[in-house]
């Protein structure tokens, strides 16, 4: 299995990474400082934790057990990620990877020889509900980015 170069175009923000959290809830060695995540486990992954919180935040705490399939826990599921309204992706690399929280419905991504047309007036385009789903989010989570505000951000990502 190769691996593969990304680049993608999402609006939010960056998060950097374990060793330079960008945010003021810094700890120890620039980790995230926060009362749901322990950045000395290394079993724990930043966005799966950062999920469990949303998810939460929202209402959805059900679990996937195997009868889930059958009696609409997908649906629920879906209905909770629809009010989050942000995913997490990652920039960097699998070995360093930095995280970025972006507004679902604005990510594009392009791999090795593709390209991405880009037109200046979309991205301009007043995008209802992103600022505001960005806002809850990061308030759910008990962030505060040193990022001044959501932005377009293009970041690369080799794996």
């Amino acid at each position: 299995m190769g691996m593969n170069v990304e680049a993608t175009l999402a609006y939010g923000y960056d998060l950097g990474s374990m060793e330079d959290f960008r945010a003021v809830q810094r700890g120890e060695y620039d980790s995230p400082d926060l009362p749901w995540f322990d950045p000395d486990d290394e079993d724990a992954s930043f966005p799966d934790e950062a999920e469990k919180v949303l998810f939460a935040s929202v209402g959805f705490t059900e679990e996937w057990t195997p009868a889930s399939k059958d009696n609409g826990y997908y649906d629920r599921k879906k209905a909770a990620e629809q009010q989050i309204g942000v995913d997490f992706d990652y920039a960097g690399s699998h070995d360093y990877p930095a995280f970025v929280l972006y507004a679902t419905g604005s990510k594009q991504s392009v791999d090795w020889a593709q390209t991405m047309t880009l037109d200046p007036n979309e991205l301009m385009a007043p995008r209802p509900g992103w600022d505001a789903k960005l806002t809850a989010a990061l308030a759910s989570l008990g962030i505060t980015p040193t990022q001044a505000g959501p932005r377009w951000l293009v970041f690369p990502f080799y794996g």
